[in-house]
């Protein structure tokens, strides 16, 4: 019996681009599996303000080269009385966020900040955003179609766990049954004539800033571009005393950090690998 190829996708589904190399070679495998896209099946990306201009472009460049509706999504505040429904903003290339809005108007809303425990930004800017706009086009249950790749095995369990909410979705995994991995990604886009502008081993990923990084890659990409830390500052100055994280220095103490560490010559600043890779979240590869 011929196992059916996973990239098949039958609506009603919607299919997660993060902005990412990896989420774009899925939609890419997609595209090519079904002679385009299937029937039934919305493209969307939830943008929340933080992602980089390089990020912006590729997802933009994608949609062009390869003939692809893709649906920009924007969270616009909750419903009245509700925290678990919330407005969306509809926007495009042109008219994306890209100074944070959405995410600062979330941690208005809220009162706090999101954190490694609470991380309220996934849930509300990437998930919920995601099932507004599906309910909003008429579907009650759908496919959520995410690029999680067979070498992240712990993503893989947790969004294949018995029990999970599936209210935004339930999870389809095409590129962990395909056992794909970040060499194939990596390989693939080595072969297209366009590619997402960001190295694949750098520090400058989605989103700029985000307190799910290892500490010593905030510090550097800050290194590079300390305006980049100005927002997260801000962020952290509303509530009076709210930080992002508790196990470590705040963001303003970081963009001091990088500040020193960039007047030095030689460069050699690292911390040990030990410390946490960027975990589980919407906003990644």
């Amino acid at each position: 019996m011929t196992e059916r190829n996973p990239y098949v996708i039958e609506g009603p589904a919607q299919i997660c681009f993060s902005g990412g190399r990896t989420s774009g070679y899925m939609l890419h495998r997609i595209l090519e599996a079904n002679g385009g896209l299937p029937a039934d099946c919305i493209v969307t990306f939830q943008n929340t303000g933080k992602e980089r201009e390089e990020t912006l472009s590729f997802i933009n460049e994608c949609s062009v080269r390869w003939g692809v509706p893709i649906s920009w999504i924007e969270w616009d505040g909750f419903e009245q009385g509700s925290r678990s429904r919330c407005h969306i903003r509809i926007v495009d290339f042109e008219t994306a966020s890209r100074n944070g809005e959405p995410f600062s108007r979330l941690n208005d809303a809220l009162g706090i900040l999101p954190n490694p425990v609470m991380r309220t930004c996934t849930a509300n800017l990437k998930v919920k955003a995601g099932r507004a706009f599906m309910l909003s086009r008429g579907y009650d249950e759908w496919d959520n179609v995410m690029g999680i790749r067979a070498d992240e095995p712990r993503r893989v369990a947790r969004l294949s766990a018995p029990g999970r909410d599936n209210g935004g979705g339930i999870p389809n995994l095409p590129l962990a049954r395909a056992n794909v991995r970040k060499a194939d990604v990596l390989a693939f886009w080595r072969s297209q004539p366009f590619d997402l502008m960001l190295d694949p081993e750098g520090d400058f990923g989605n989103c700029d800033g985000c307190y799910l990084k290892a500490r010593h890659k905030i510090v550097r990409a800050f290194m590079v571009e300390p305006e980049r830390a100005d927002w997260w500052i801000n962020e952290e100055s509303r509530p009076a005393g709210a930080t992002f994280r508790n196990d470590r220095p705040c963001y303003s103490e970081l963009k001091r950090e990088a500040l020193f560490y960039a007047k030095q010559i030689p460069f050699d600043f690292a911390e040990p690998e030990t410390e946490e890779a960027l975990i589980d979240c919407m906003c990644g590869d």
